[in-house]
């Protein structure tokens, strides 16, 4: 006679056999195939199993290369946000050093010929205003005798004067303000610049 399958665990049983020998699982009718053998199953298939109903589960979407590609994007648009911040915010060096000013006047003009002030530092291309509070040559008990500026100009290469406010006319044992524009280079400088009164 034929022996009772398992239907649980597939093992062998006597035909009289009521239990499974092996798991203890009731036998059911008369004998059963046994079960297939792992190479006689077939590989899952990729779609539904056959009488399903439902839709398909949706497999997990792949990791997105352009998210990467984003967030290299977003960077690099920052970069160049924070440094055209920073061009436009932090001050920049100057490139025109007037290390001195030297005053040079032929006729000593109200007796500014020989006299020297500190420099200034500017971009190339910028109009620094000047003022200065001046008066007469010097006389016998520390008065100053009347003068007059006629004209401020200067020597040194790149720079030009406008705006003065000659000429000036500076009354005895009085002061006045002489007071102009000076027109830096276009380009870089370093020195000391020369203003002629006359």
């Amino acid at each position: 006679m034929t022996d009772k399958f398992c239907t649980q665990c597939g093992g062998g049983n006597p035909p009289q056999a009521s239990f499974c020998q092996y798991c203890g699982s009731p036998l059911v009718g008369g004998p059963s195939p046994p079960l297939p053998s792992a190479s006689a199953i077939p590989p899952p298939s990729s779609g539904a199993p056959t009488g399903w109903t439902g839709s398909p589960v949706p497999a997990a979407p792949a990791p997105k290369r352009r998210r990467w590609g984003l967030i290299v994007l977003a960077l690099v648009v920052a970069f160049l946000l924070v440094g055209g911040l920073a061009f436009v915010l932090l001050p920049t060096s100057p490139d025109v050093v007037v290390t001195g000013i030297n005053f040079s006047s032929p006729d000593n003009a109200c007796g500014l010929d020989g006299s020297t002030d500190v420099g200034f530092n500017a971009s190339s291309g910028d109009t620094v205003e000047l003022t200065y509070q001046i008066s007469g040559n010097n006389t016998t008990a520390n008065a100053t005798a009347p003068c007059t500026v006629h004209s401020v100009t200067t020597s040194t290469p790149g720079f030009s004067i406008t705006g003065a406010n000659v000429p000036l006319a500076v009354p005895a044992n009085a002061t006045q303000l002489l007071s102009f524009s000076v027109n830096v280079p276009d380009a870089a400088f370093t020195g000391v610049l020369t203003l002629v009164i006359t």
